[in-house]
């Protein structure tokens, strides 16, 4: 089982504003939902109840450390290591935030999906500082605004540069 992160962020690692996005990229979504679907996806409390209903199509996995935490069509864990005992059987597992997941997660993660906003916002959630250099960019792909998305934006794919 490969651990991976997909995120939204713009050039100065911003990925939220007031638990949402800062920005309007149909895009994205639709990258989101082709590069997720028949995935499990695992996500922290904040962002469940942001997104408001389980995402069709994939395992819903919230990770909360409220124990009696309910969410109807989702599994509910309360620590990382859950995550293997409950998606041991997928080649791939995806990490879809918040900030807080992120940061506990990505020491582990193998691939980077990454939508880089060509802007800079504000707002109150950042991804972890993290180095380009410590992963191979292995896709890049570039996208001009239009009606449908706000600001210029890349999809890109990273994977990490395992030490020997």
């Amino acid at each position: 089982m490969k651990l991976a992160i997909i995120v939204a962020m713009d050039e100065a690692d911003l990925i939220g504003k007031e638990n949402d996005l800062p920005w309007r990229i149909s895009a994205d979504l639709q990258f989101f939902k082709k590069t997720t679907m028949g995935k499990p996806i695992v996500m922290g409390r904040n962002t469940h109840e942001s997104i408001g209903r389980p995402l069709p199509g994939r395992r819903n996995i919230v990770l909360t450390t409220q124990q009696d935490y309910r969410a109807e069509g989702c599994d509910v864990i309360h620590s990382i290591d859950d995550i293997k005992s409950l998606c041991n059987d997928a080649d791939e597992v995806m990490i879809m935030g918040g900030a807080s997941l992120y940061s506990q997660c990505f020491f582990m993660c193998d691939t980077l999906y990454l939508t880089r906003v060509h802007t800079t916002l504000s707002g109150d959630t950042w991804f972890p500082k993290w180095q380009a250099a410590e992963w191979n960019l292995i896709s890049e792909e570039s996208h001009s605004a239009d009606e449908k998305n706000q600001y210029d934006y890349s999809f890109l794919k990273y994977e990490r540069i395992m030490s020997s």
